[in-house]
């Protein structure tokens, strides 16, 4: 069966100097993959994950679907051919410690935009930010830059948690992930006690489909945010 895999694909950027940002303030800007399948020419957005201070090249996180239009462009992609890109456009300006606690909550690939942002903090070792940062996936199999996060998760300020919809069953994980995740969809109550359990006043972010995206921010105002303490991607 085709298990929809997610790609991590790196492109030179336009001029060996441009990068998505500096350390001072990190800027998310989403670009424009631009593909022709049939004829019918085709964009979508994607944010890349590079580190803010990346010189030259620009990754993105793409996953790809079985009846997915660009998916048919993505996946005929092979290494030196060119794409058309374009943006940047649209931003999330994070500045060092401008946060007590970041609240990260994503759903698959919308974990993308909170990947140089944790990483800016985490290189920086002025910035004491707290992050807790919730993946939510179909599966453990599923969860997109495992060995990326648990490096992350080692910093003194940074948990992971993850939440898996399609599995129920701790023993079938690693012990490592045992108690850091949970079972089902992210819901009220588990969005209570995340916000609960932040050590500073959090500012949330939130990255998924629209679907995601709306309840979790009715979630986030149920648990007592105000509409100025999350942004959504």
């Amino acid at each position: 069966t085709w298990k929809q895999p997610a790609w991590l694909a790196t492109w030179p950027a336009p001029h060996p100097t441009v990068h998505a940002g500096s350390r001072r303030t990190q800027a998310l800007q989403p670009c424009s993959a631009r593909g022709t399948v049939d004829d019918l020419e085709i964009q979508r957005a994607y944010t890349p994950i590079s580190p803010a201070n990346t010189e030259g090249y620009f990754e993105v996180l793409i996953k790809c679907y079985q009846t997915g239009l660009m998916s048919q462009c993505v996946k005929s992609w092979r290494v030196g051919d060119a794409a058309f890109w374009r943006g940047p456009f649209g931003s999330f300006c994070y500045k060092p410690n401008q946060y007590g606690e970041l609240l990260m909550l994503a759903a698959g690939t919308g974990l993308a935009p909170m990947v140089p942002i944790l990483q800016s903090i985490t290189d920086n070792a002025e910035d004491e930010t707290f992050v807790t940062l919730v993946g939510c996936f179909k599966t453990f199999e599923g969860i997109y830059l495992k060995a990326f996060l648990q490096e992350q998760a080692r910093f003194w300020n940074v948990r992971t948690f993850f939440v898996l919809s399609q599995e129920n069953s701790p023993e079938q994980l690693p012990w490592s992930y045992r108690d850091k995740t949970r079972f089902g969809r992210l819901g009220q109550d588990l969005v209570d006690e995340l916000v609960g359990s932040c050590r500073r006043k959090p500012f949330a972010l939130v990255c998924g489909s629209a679907e995601f995206t709306q309840d979790v921010a009715r979630c986030l105002l149920s648990a007592g945010l105000a509409e100025d303490a999350y942004f959504l991607f």
